[in-house]
């Protein structure tokens, strides 16, 4: 961080672009800390910014003899200084180094204003302070109140070590001796061990120097390792899959380091905020008055590839709390959009199917009724054996051992319940299938339902995760304000508690993420933890009727809106599908009732017919009476092949009043299913109006709820500086960032809740309009024009 900027402001620089002869001309004296190649960086930035502040006001220039580097040694750079100082022609001085910055903010005679703009923790340094300014003539620096003991136990709380390497610049240790004392009480405050390796240009070398035993490393500003051993340092590091933690922050976690705690490194704010105390000092305001204070807040980052890479899971608070950069990308072909899920759910779900069994089993009685009307066969063998003193006394009309078998054949040439069965079992199979279909209905609600459940709960986490963004700000806010004595160790404690339940609430905020995600999977009949993308899905979205531009022309007012309604209604009416069900089981019942009314005086008409054949015959009285020769007497045997036909009628006469009370029973139970259907209409129209009702207002609250989304935001805005400046207190501000959350949250529930509004809305119409075709979709919007015309109502 402080090594970009140095080579950046040190390049803007060189390259001021000259202004009108009419303007004074001053001079400037820059310092660097030693040959890098990072002075090169973001030159062009650093000189728009600079040309900017100067160009309309001063001629300022930057001679190469004024431009001067040190040898990243304190005596060199103590060298470069001196001569900056005595020479007259310099004007002002721009310390870009940290040596350099210390050198500067150090000396308490200054005859010329210089700006320490690369400063590395300034209370550890003891840098003068005095009401938020260096209190020093001539000296100004930026304070970024940014802790090296604090980056330390941050690096512990993500990666507990207990034997810690830190790389840093010999130069930069010589120079500040302090950091070494420092940072060893902070590691064994955490009952750790550190050692200190010196690096400069070789990457190879500081890797070699590291100990076996060390578990962890810290990187502090390597202002002279050129940017290809940088890279080979972090592989390196990778490698031998040791954690490692960045003093500068987001560039160097980019490279592969894993962590860093340090504040966002804006180079535009930077460039500008030394531009602007250069500006101020050159109009003439004393440098020691000038505010120090550059913080912001501080963010801890996290390189999931390199986390990966050398297999290290942080912790649960981490996550929470971390900026995650390289999450493992999601491994998986299979994304999901609104329509997609609902046309998934009506394939695969569970209960789905059961309904689909239904229907199917279903079928098999409408066969079995059919059955009942077709002609019937039977065929039946017999096999008797009888005691030999019956048979005898049989006269042959019973063998001792005979078998004999039948065929049997029947039809109903008439039967008033079998036909009516049938037509019955008719109807009430419709009835199995609007059954499903109401199912099919209310499984796409479900499913779409739980997807836009999955976004809302995804939007609620990211919105958690900036809030815990934002109050990890404000406790080191807190803590600025408590090192100059501006409040008090108690916001720091209240900070810290809102810091804990922020953390809470991320994790919260993802595990409901992840619970919806499982419930899409349950809806959908996969596995509960497979992975999906998902498509956002927004009011514009085509596959939704709001996608349609065209729809809001037909309820811009309360006349059109009533009409509009009207047209849902008769919609609704016409394709739900529980009004469908109800009108197969009427007609069922109708059916049952006019065979009850027929079954007192229609007879059931039955053709039989059967045909006997006995097949063996033996032992006693197999062979019939047998008469002596003298007796001049024969009586007939038995026939082995007998058969009949015949035609039957049968009618009930009395049956103790029981077909008058199942005539009666079916009456009562038509006119009940004709009620149902009545209160079944009512109950759908009123869920269609106030489905409609709720929609309307949860589509116009959207625009209501960013509104007033925004102005929690600016609220804040104006809070969060006025805490700052001590204008008011912490309770103030915590209000403010607690009416900004749910202020965010509301905003972003309020696009998901009107979708599920919509959804219920189609649902009560019995019509998602992701399953129309696109002659089914223009067909509705000509029904819909017709329904306004014959309305008298123009559009």
């Amino acid at each position: 961080m402080i090594g970009k900027f140095v080579s950046l402001l040190f390049m803007a620089l060189c390259f001021a672009v000259p202004v009108a002869a009419q303007n004074p001309t001053i001079h400037i004296g820059v310092i660097l800390d030693g040959p890098s190649e990072q002075n090169a960086v973001f030159r062009n930035e650093f000189q728009r910014q600079i040309s900017e502040f100067f160009s309309s006001e001063y001629d300022v220039r930057f001679t190469p003899e004024n431009m001067l580097e040190g040898d990243w040694t304190v005596a060199g750079v103590k060298a470069a200084v001196n001569r900056l100082l005595a020479d007259k022609d310099v004007e002002f001085i721009l310390a870009l180094g940290p040596i350099s910055s210390n050198e500067i903010a150090l000396r308490r005679n200054l005859p010329k204003p210089a700006i320490a703009c690369a400063v590395i923790d300034a209370k550890l340094q003891n840098f003068p302070k005095k009401d938020g300014a260096s209190g020093v003539k001539n000296l100004n620096y930026l304070d970024e109140a940014y802790s090296v003991t604090r980056t330390i136990k941050a690096f512990q709380e993500v990666v507990p070590f207990k034997k810690l390497a830190v790389f840093m610049n010999p130069g930069l240790l010589e120079a500040i001796p302090q950091l070494y004392e420092r940072a060893r009480q902070e590691a064994q405050a955490l009952n750790a061990q550190m050692e200190f390796l010196p690096v400069t240009t070789s990457a190879a070398a500081a890797l070699q120097a590291l100990p076996a035993d060390v578990d962890a490393v810290y990187i502090s500003p390597l202002l002279q390792l050129p940017a290809t051993e940088f890279d080979l340092l972090v592989a390196g590091l990778n490698q031998r899959r040791l954690p490692s933690f960045s003093y500068f922050g987001r560039a160097e976690v980019e490279k592969g380091v894993l962590a860093s705690y340090a504040p966002t490194d804006d180079m535009t704010r930077r460039a500008r905020r030394i531009a602007s105390n250069m500006q101020r000092i050159l109009r003439g305001e004393e440098a020691g008055s000038i505010p120090v204070d550059f913080s912001s807040a501080s963010q801890l980052i996290i390189n999931m590839a390199t986390a990966r890479a050398i297999n290290f899971y942080p912790n649960w608070k981490t996550l929470a709390e971390a900026e995650l950069l390289n999450q493992e990308e999601l491994k998986t072909s299979r994304t999901l959009s609104l329509a997609s899920s609902a046309r998934e759910a009506v394939r695969a779900n569970l209960e789905l199917k059961v309904a689909g069994k239904e229907v199917e089993s279903g079928t098999q009685e409408v066969k079995k009724a059919r059955a009942n009307l077709l002609p019937q066969v039977e065929a039946a063998a017999t096999g008797a054996l009888i005691k030999q003193e019956t048979a005898e006394a049989s006269f042959g009309q019973q063998a001792e051992r005979q078998i004999n078998g039948s065929l049997t054949f029947s039809q109903l040439l008439y039967s008033e319940s079998a036909h009516a069965n049938l037509s019955i079992q008719k109807h009430l199979q419709a009835a199995r299938e609007d059954d499903r279909r109401s199912v099919e209905l209310d499984i796409a609600l479900e499913a779409a339902t739980a997807y836009l459940n999955v976004l809302r709960a995804q939007a609620l986490s990211r919105i958690q995760r900036g809030n815990l963004k934002l109050t990890m700000s404000n406790l080191e806010l807190a803590r600025l304000r408590e090192s100059v004595g501006a409040s008090g160790r108690s916001d720091v404690y209240r900070w810290e508690s809102e810091a804990a339940t922020s953390r809470k609430n991320v994790i919260d905020a993802n595990a409901q993420a992840e619970v919806a995600k499982i419930e899409m999977n349950r809806i959908l009949n996969r596995p509960l933890e497979e992975p999906f993308a998902m498509e956002e899905t927004a009011t514009d979205d085509p596959a939704l009727i709001t996608g349609e531009k065209r729809i809001f022309a037909f309820f811009d007012n309360p006349r059109t809106f009533e009409v509009f309604l009207d047209f849902m209604v008769q919609e609704g009416v016409s394709a739900a599908p529980e009004l469908q069900q109800l009108d197969a089981a009427i007609a069922a019942q109708k059916r049952a009732k006019a065979a009850t009314s027929r079954a007192i005086w229609m007879p059931t008409v039955a053709l039989q017919a059967k045909v006997n054949n006995v097949f063996s015959r033996s032992g006693a009285g197999s062979e019939g009476i047998q008469l002596p020769p003298s007796i001049p007497l024969t009586f007939p045997s038995a026939q082995d092949l007998n058969w009949n036909v015949g035609v039957q009628i049968s009618l009930p006469i009395f049956t103790g009043l029981n077909r008058v009370a199942e005539d009666e029973q079916a009456r009562v139970e038509l006119e009940r299913l004709v009620l149902e259907r009545e209160s079944a209409q009512l109950a759908i129209s009123q869920r269609i109006r106030s489905a409609t009702h709720i929609a309307g207002a949860s589509h116009a609250g959207i625009e209501q709820a960013r509104a007033a989304a925004e102005a929690a935001r600016k609220n804040l805005e104006l809070v969060t500086d006025a805490y700052r400046s001590g204008a008011v207190a912490i309770v103030t501000l915590l209000d403010a960032q607690n009416a900004a959350l749910v202020a965010e949250q509301a905003a972003a529930s309020a696009v998901y809740g009107f979708l599920v509004d919509l959804m219920r809305v189609e649902r009560a119409i019995g019509q998602f309009h992701f399953f129309r075709t696109e002659q089914e979709k223009q067909a509705l919007f000509n029904r819909l024009e017709e329904f306004y015309r014959k309305a008298g109502v123009r559009l």
